[in-house]
């Protein structure tokens, strides 16, 4: 039996990835631990969405080295991504690394583990691999807190010119609804409060067959009754092309499915849009927002860019620039381009926005990003929010915290006796707001908003 220690780096989809092999594990006999000291054995499970992620991975990675090298029973592995993308070569790079296994490839870790024993080793690719998550056996009592995490679907099959996901995750396979809607009871049985349906591109789940996610989610609606425990459910992350008026319609009839999408825009300029081959225009764009606030009215939208593509040029980031003063959303992710090995972009155009323009950029969409969010939250003073507590906070020990259904974070004073507790739903009066935080107190009658 070992002591394993899971490190998640990236999306929610890894942080799923890391407790079906937790469970692979702990079903092999060996114990999962939260410390890494406490741990003789310690998994990285990677990204390689940004070089910065993998890097990030690295360094973790390196910083281990030292005690790998003068333990001979302390083992070094990584999972995930980055592990996917880089194959073979990563054991030929790092010495000190006792294993590796790819995206298709982190249930048989039991098995690899064992391999290691002997030599190291690393399992990779493979076409007939069952999807983790979609084929094959399904965790019986996982989650993490209040939150569960449900696969209904792995892999993209777009070919957007800067995204390794297809490379890494491979093409797109979907869930049973059956079986999806089975682990979300499991979930509600074993205390989970929130599920966040998962896929690489969601909305196009059952695309041209009976189900669509928006069935789905009245399927799950219908069929996993409040008093079950599920107080909310999620969906990430959304391809603007395939989000329908059926969906935001569901969205805004159905009282647990939380009034928020995670619609990445990437840029506002036609020019780049089309470079990186999202399949839609900044006008069709702005249609599919314009919908959803039309049909669902109090969902909020947030999205993501890339500052610095090949080709952006001072016009085209600023039609970026105007998109997020105009669109309003609730949240942007800004990143800045890095060409990732085995994509269209990194083979055929060239990386000519300098790192210092990228940074300006980077740091001026934020800025404008920061001040919709003041206005957005400064508007919020005075109102009642319904959240779903988390618990502590990480930052303010004397503060707990929570989450609306529209995704925005709510702080409140660690309650006293009152016996309120993670994965209660419970009303606050927000009496201040920052751009990414809403201040509040238990309101009068909050303790009936409740459940428990």
């Amino acid at each position: 039996m070992r002591k394993i220690c899971i490190v998640t780096f990236g999306c929610q989809m890894n942080k799923l990835d890391s407790e079906l092999a937790a469970e692979a594990l702990q079903d092999a006999g060996h114990l999962v631990v939260a410390d890494e000291s406490a741990a003789d054995t310690v998994i990285f499970n990677t990204c390689a969405v940004r070089d910065h992620a993998e890097q990030r991975a690295l360094s973790r990675l390196a910083q281990l080295r030292t005690r790998r090298e003068a333990d001979d029973g302390f083992r070094l592995g990584l999972m995930g991504c980055f592990a996917e993308r880089e194959g073979e070569a990563l054991l030929e790079r790092l010495p000190y690394l006792d294993f590796a296994v790819g995206t298709r490839q982190f249930m048989r870790l039991p098995d690899v583990l064992a391999q290691a024993e002997r030599g190291r080793c690393g399992r990779f690719g493979e076409a007939d691999a069952p999807s983790p998550g979609i084929d094959g056996a399904h965790p019986r009592s996982r989650h993490s807190g209040i939150h569960g995490y449900v696969s209904i679907m792995r892999g993209c099959a777009n070919r957007c010119a800067y995204c390794a996901v297809p490379g890494v995750r491979g093409g797109e396979t979907c869930r049973p609804a059956a079986e999806a809607v089975r682990e979300v009871r499991a979930l509600a049985a074993a205390g989970a409060r929130e599920v966040t349906l998962l896929g690489q591109n969601i909305d196009a789940y059952g695309k041209g067959g009976e189900w669509n996610l928006a069935r789905l989610l009245r399927h799950i609606e219908e069929t996993v009754p409040p008093d079950a425990g599920i107080a909310r459910i999620r969906f990430v992350t959304s391809h603007p092309r395939d989000i329908t008026r059926e969906l935001a319609a569901t969205v805004a009839a159905l009282p647990r499915v939380c009034g928020h999408f995670h619609m990445p825009a990437q840029s506002g300029s036609d020019r780049v849009l089309r470079a990186m081959r999202r399949g839609y225009s900044r006008a069709e764009y702005e249609e599919k927002l314009a919908m959803i606030r039309d049909v669902a009215p109090t969902a909020t939208v947030a999205s993501d860019f890339i500052v610095g593509f090949p080709g952006e040029t001072d016009g085209d980031f600023l039609a970026t620039l105007d998109l997020v003063e105009k669109a309003r959303f609730q949240n942007s992710y800004i990143f800045k381009y890095s060409p990732r090995p085995g994509t269209l972009a990194a083979r055929d155009l060239e990386d000519d926005v300098p790192g210092p323009e990228k940074r300006r950029r980077n740091l001026a969409l934020l800025e404008a990003q920061n001040a919709v969010n003041r206005e957005r939250a400064a508007e919020l003073v005075g109102s009642r929010q319904t959240i779903l507590v988390e618990g502590v906070s990480a930052r303010d020990y004397s503060r707990w915290t929570g989450r609306t259904a529209e995704n925005l974070i709510c702080v409140f004073p660690a309650p006293g006796n009152g016996g309120i507790k993670a994965g209660d739903l419970l009303d606050l009066d927000i009496y201040s707001a920052t751009p990414l935080t809403l201040f509040g107190r238990p309101g009068r009658g909050a303790a009936s908003a409740r459940c428990g």
